[in-house]
């Protein structure tokens, strides 16, 4: 009797086991296949020093999603290439943001003040913090009122590259 009543009562605790692992295993299993598609996914990232800015998580099996900023668009087309080159990854959620984006919106406001200002011979390009300003004037009081009216709209850091070329004297 007694062999029978620990028998049922292993029987129970296994049972009970067997049921937990059942019921726990597919998410567990889901988490840990993450956690690996992710980790394998970021060193890949990591293996371009381009992609530094690159981050990811998984957010349902197969499908990564990308996060961060990099540098460029090229930078972000090469962050998801890379990604799907991973094995297990079936899709890619690309949103990368890239600072480009940012200083092209400033380089066009920039130019677009330069022009409304008579200034159209000059030209701005905006890479990082700084403005980079070429093209000719035809004198210097030109080409400080064009570095006014950059500092006027803007906190880049102007590098001159413009010349001064004198107008005719006829």
């Amino acid at each position: 009797m007694r062999t029978n009543r620990t028998l049922t009562c292993a029987g129970s605790v296994v049972g009970i086991m067997i049921t937990v692992i059942a019921v726990c295993s597919p998410r567990s299993v889901f988490a840990d296949s993450a956690t690996l598609l992710t980790k394998k996914v970021t060193a890949a990232l990591r293996a371009d020093r381009r992609l530094n800015g690159a981050d990811c998580y998984t957010a349902t099996p197969g499908v990564i999603i990308l996060t961060g900023k990099v540098f460029d668009e090229s930078d972000r087309k090469l962050a998801e290439a890379t990604a799907y080159h991973v094995h297990g990854v079936k899709r890619v959620v690309n949103t990368l943001r890239t600072d480009t984006g940012k200083w092209l919106e400033e380089e066009s406001r920039i130019n677009d003040t330069l022009a409304l200002n008579g200034l159209q011979s000059l030209s701005v390009r905006v890479i990082g913090s700084q403005a980079y300003l070429s093209g000719q004037v035809t004198s210097q009081a030109d080409q400080q009122r064009a570095l006014r009216v950059i500092a006027s709209i803007s906190n880049l850091q102007v590098v001159n590259f413009s010349r001064i070329v004198p107008g005719s004297v006829f």
